[in-house]
């Protein structure tokens, strides 16, 4: 053979070889796109999974102790009527509430922003928001939350003021 020959079968062998190198990686970006997503969906799930333990955290609070579930009632109608120690409690059950729901919506954000993930836990927060105890923590109150939590809550807070405002406005004409 002469050396033209070889340097075909050569080209021919380097070819294949690329070839079956290419449906190797396609295989292996497969196998690797198919373990990240079901990663992802473990963290989902687990994301969701703490989101509801928190939940029963705070609701097996109330239910074994009647004091705490008596003082949250009357901390949520008017936290100034409440004394210190009484107060400082109650700051200490919403700080817990509170703390939960921001560990939600950041896990939303951080998994996807989907807000389905969110919803229960935004029902949760707009009973809370309307209350009037919960407002007045709030306002006599700076409480170290993440800036993208503070802001949607203040953004929520603003929309049922100008709700009582509009309520105040209609019912004084």
């Amino acid at each position: 053979m002469s050396i033209q020959e070889w340097a075909a079968i050569a080209e021919i062998a380097g070819a294949i070889a690329v070839v079956a190198s290419l449906v190797y990686l396609a295989v292996q970006i497969r196998q690797n796109t198919h373990g990240l997503s079901m990663s992802l969906k473990a963290t989902e799930l687990a994301a969701f999974e703490r989101n509801v333990e928190a939940g029963n955290r705070i609701r097996e609070i109330f239910i074994l102790n009647p004091e705490i579930s008596e003082l949250y009632v009357r901390g949520n109608r008017s936290y100034s009527d409440l004394g210190g120690t009484d107060q400082m409690r109650f700051g200490m059950v919403l700080g817990n509430v509170f703390s939960a729901m921001q560990g939600a919506y950041i896990r939303q954000l951080t998994y996807g922003n989907d807000p389905a993930n969110f919803a229960g836990t935004e029902r949760m927060l707009d009973t809370l928001l309307r209350r009037r105890g919960v407002r007045e923590w709030l306002s006599s109150n700076n409480p170290d939350w993440r800036p993208q939590f503070a802001a949607m809550v203040q953004q929520r807070i603003k929309l049922y003021e100008d709700a009582d405002e509009m309520a105040s406005a209609e019912g004084q004409e």
